[in-house]
This record gives C-alpha cells, sequence and structure tokens, in this order.
C-alpha cells in the first residue's frame, strides 16, 4: 500500500512553527589541529572566533599543542557569549 504525503509534510508535528535556529558552530578539523567558532546571533559585533592553530605560539613562544586547542575549544562558547552577549545560554 502506498501513501501519498504532501511535499514537507513528511515529519510528525510536533508542536513547532519553525525550524530550530542555530545560533553558533563550532568548526574543528578531523586531525584536531585547528578549530574556529562562528556566532550566528542576529547582530553579533564579533561574527568570528580563531581559528586557532595547534602549531599558534603561547606567550612562552612554544607552540600551544593540541592542549591549547582543546581549551579553546572547551571555553570558547562561554567566552564569546560572556564578552559579547552579556550572557552564558
Amino acid at each position: 500500500m502506498t501513501k501519498t504525503v504532501p511535499a514537507g509534510a513528511g515529519a510528525p508535528a510536533t508542536g513547532r512553527t519553525a525550524a530550530p535556529h542555530v545560533a553558533a558552530a563550532l568548526y574543528v578539523d578531523l586531525e584536531g589541529l585547528r578549530a574556529r567558532y562562528e556566532c550566528r546571533r542576529p547582530g553579533c559585533p564579533h561574527r568570528l572566533e580563531g581559528p586557532v592553530y595547534s602549531t599558534d605560539l603561547a606567550e612562552d613562544g612554544k607552540p600551544i599543542g593540541v592542549a591549547g586547542l582543546k581549551a579553546f575549544i572547551d571555553g570558547i562558547k562561554t567566552a564569546h557569549l560572556t564578552q559579547y552577549h552579556g550572557s552564558t545560554r
């Protein structure tokens, strides 16, 4: 038995009127060597954070390595929202 469904009506109703908005994107390469954060909130004064590379130099002149890259990834959302949007959500 075949059922005809109008275009766009294939998913069950969830009570939502529109698709959820993507507020930000965090891009990390598969090798774990670089990352960047892109804010997509309307009116954001600083849309792009990074890119940060594992070969970037720390204050002591040594490469930040994977640990420095992980620190960027772990803290960027909170740091960006606090600095530019006055919130951590």
